[in-house]
C-alpha cells in the first residue's frame, strides 16, 4: 500500500472531501454522469490549521516575510545609480537564503492553510516599495508609460529616448520600439503620469495595477475552483500565494500580472451555460482579446477558452448538436469577438499595430533560459548570419513548434464531440505552457501564465511533483540569473533539483489526493 506524504509534517492529518457528483466541475450531476471527469481530490491539512494550534503555524508566513525581506534589502542596498551594472557577487549570498525560507515558508504552510490571504498580504507589503527585482522590465515601462503620457508615440521613438526615464531602460532595449500592445502602453502613461514621470516612483508606480490583478483573481480563483470541484484554499495556496508568483508580479513588476487576471475572468465567464454556450464564447472571446492587449501571448488561451465553454454548454445542448461543425461554430464566433476586441481597442487608442515595426525589440536580442536564444546568441556572436535574419529564421521556428505542440495537445486531451468534453482545464494549461517554453524567450515569469490554473486541472501525483519542482526552479533562477547568465544558472540548479526531484518521488509527496486513496 503506497503511503502519501501529503505535507512535510508527522502530525496527524485531516482529510475534507469534495464530491464530483454532488457539485460538479459543471455544477450539474447530469453532467458528471454522462461526460464523466477523474474524481475532485481529498485535500490533507494538519488539525491545527482548523483548532487551537492555528497561532503556532504564524511563524511560517513570518519567516517567509523575512526572506522576502532580505531579498529586497540586498536589492536596495546594491544598486548603482542610473548604470546597468550587474549584481555584486555578494547580493546572491543573501537573496538565495531569503527565497529559500520563503519557498519553506510556503510547503510549510500547505493548502490546508486558512488563511491565504493574509499571507498574500503580508508577503506583498513586504516587497510593495522595493525597487523592480530580478528584472528591469518595470523602467521599460516607466520610459514607454513617460512617452505616452507627453504624447510621444512609442511605437517610432525608442524607449531610451523618453528624457531621464529612459535613462534606466535595460542595455537590450534602449535602442528599440515598444513590442508591447496599445492598452498596456495607455496603462503605462496612466502610471507615468500619476507619478510625473519621477525615476522611481513611476517604475515602482506600476505595481498597482499588478496589485488590481491580485485583488481581482482573489476574487475569481477560488469561484473557478468551485467549478472545478477543487478546494479554494489548494487554489489559492498553488496559485496565487506561491513565491514565483509574489516575487514576479510583485516584487519583478511583470505586466503578465494584468494578463492573467483579465484570463481568469474569461475563463469564469466561460463557464456560463446560457444561449447554449454562445454568450460564454463571444463574451469570453471579447475578454481573451482585451487580455491580448495588454500582452499578445493571450491569444492562445483562446483554445482553452474554446473548451472550457464547450463543455459547459452541454448542460443545455440537445445531443444532436453536439457536432465538430457546432465546435468550430462556436470557436469562430469566440475567435471574431477575440479579433475584433483587440482591433477596437487598438483603433481607439490610435496607437494602431506599432509593436509590429521592424525597430521594436524581439526576444531573441537578450539570452533567456530558451535553448532557441542559445542558438541565437551563438549564431550572433559568431556571426554566421545578419540578425535580421538570425531572428526572423529562429522566430520562425519557434512559431512552428508552438503550433505542433498545440495541435497535439488539442488532439490528445481536447474535445471529441460526441463522446467527451476533454480535459479542458488541462489544455487550457497546456497550450499556455507549449506557448511559453517553445517560444524564443523563455523567462521565469512566463511561468506564472499557467500557475494560478495548474490546481484546476486536478494534477496526478507525478504532475503534482512536477509542479513542486518547475516552482522551486522559477523561484531560484531568479535569484542566480542577477549574478549569471542563464544557461549557467540553469547549470548550477541541475544537482539541487535532481536532489529534490528524487526526494520527492522516494516520499510519495503530494499536496492533494484523488478520492479513494488510502494515505
Amino acid at each position: 500500500m503506497t503511503s502519501l506524504l501529503v505535507l512535510p509534517d508527522t502530525e496527524a492529518i485531516v482529510a475534507v472531501r469534495f464530491v464530483v457528483g454532488e457539485v460538479g466541475w459543471l455544477g450539474s450531476p447530469d453532467v458528471a454522469q454522462r461526460y464523466p471527469l477523474p474524481s475532485s481530490p481529498l485535500i490533507h491539512a494538519r488539525p491545527g490549521m482548523f483548532g487551537g494550534r492555528t497561532a503556532r503555524l504564524w511563524g511560517w508566513p513570518l519567516l517567509g516575510a523575512l526572506g522576502l525581506f532580505l531579498v529586497v534589502a540586498a536589492a536596495s542596498i546594491d544598486r548603482h545609480g542610473l548604470l546597468e551594472v550587474g549584481a555584486s557577487p555578494w547580493r546572491a549570498v543573501v537573496t538565495i537564503p531569503g527565497t529559500c525560507l520563503v519557498l519553506l515558508a510556503w510547503w510549510r504552510l500547505g493548502p490546508g492553510w486558512r488563511h491565504p490571504r493574509l499571507v498574500l498580504t503580508l508577503w506583498s507589503a513586504v516587497m510593495l516599495f522595493s525597487p523592480p527585482l530580478h528584472s528591469r522590465d518595470a523602467y521599460s515601462y516607466a520610459a514607454q508609460g513617460w512617452l505616452v503620457a507627453r504624447g510621444l508615440d512609442p511605437y517610432s521613438t525608442a524607449s531610451g529616448d523618453a528624457a531621464q526615464s529612459g535613462l534606466l531602460v535595460g542595455i537590450h532595449w534602449f535602442r528599440t520600439t515598444s513590442v508591447y500592445p496599445p492598452l498596456s502602453l495607455e496603462i503605462f502613461g496612466v502610471v507615468s503620469e500619476m507619478f510625473g514621470g519621477d525615476l522611481y516612483w513611476s517604475a515602482v508606480g506600476m505595481r498597482l495595477p499588478n496589485l488590481l490583478a491580485l485583488v481581482v483573481l482573489v476574487w475569481c480563483l477560488p469561484r473557478l475552483a468551485d467549478k472545478a470541484g477543487v478546494s479554494r484554499n489548494l487554489v489559492l495556496w498553488a496559485g496565487l500565494l506561491n513565491p514565483v508568483i509574489l516575487v514576479q508580479w510583485v516584487g519583478g513588476i511583470h505586466n503578465d500580472a494584468i494578463m492573467v487576471a483579465i484570463l481568469a475572468v474569461a475563463f469564469l465567464v466561460a463557464h456560463d451555460v446560457r444561449a447554449r454556450g454562445w454568450l460564454a464564447m463571444v463574451a469570453g472571446g471579447a475578454l481573451i482579446g482585451l487580455a491580448m492587449s495588454i500582452k499578445q501571448s493571450a491569444a492562445v488561451a483562446g483554445v482553452g477558452l474554446v473548451a472550457l465553454a464547450w463543455a459547459a454548454s452541454q448542460v443545455s445542448l440537445p445531443e444532436r448538436s453536439r457536432t465538430w461543425l457546432a465546435l468550430a461554430l462556436r470557436a469562430a464566433a469566440g475567435g471574431a469577438a477575440a479579433v475584433g476586441m483587440f482591433a477596437l481597442l487598438s483603433w481607439v487608442t490610435g496607437l494602431g499595430l506599432g509593436w509590429r515595426n521592424p525597430t521594436a525589440g524581439s526576444p531573441l536580442q537578450a539570452t533567456s533560459n530558451a535553448p532557441i536564444s542559445w542558438v541565437a546568441s551563438f549564431a550572433r556572436f559568431h556571426e554566421l548570419l545578419s540578425d535580421g535574419r538570425i531572428i526572423s529564421s529562429l522566430t520562425l521556428f519557434s512559431a512552428l513548434l508552438v503550433i505542433a505542440g498545440i495541435v497535439r495537445l488539442v488532439l490528445q486531451v481536447g474535445p471529441l464531440p460526441p463522446e467527451s468534453v476533454g480535459r479542458p482545464w488541462l489544455l487550457t494549461c497546456g497550450v499556455l505552457l507549449a506557448f511559453a517554453v517553445l517560444g524564443p524567450a523563455l523567462q521565469p515569469w512566463y511561468l506564472t501564465w499557467v500557475i494560478p490554473f495548474v490546481s484546476l486541472a486536478r494534477p496526478a501525483g507525478p504532475q503534482q511533483r512536477i509542479f513542486l519542482v518547475v516552482t522551486f526552479v522559477c523561484a531560484m533562477l531568479a535569484p542566480l540569473q542577477d549574478v549569471m547568465a542563464p544557461y549557467w544558472a540553469m547549470g548550477v540548479l541541475i544537482l539541487p533539483t535532481w536532489g529534490l526531484w528524487r526526494w520527492l518521488r522516494r516520499r510519495q509527496v503530494v499536496f492533494a489526493t484523488p478520492a479513494g486513496t488510502v494515505v
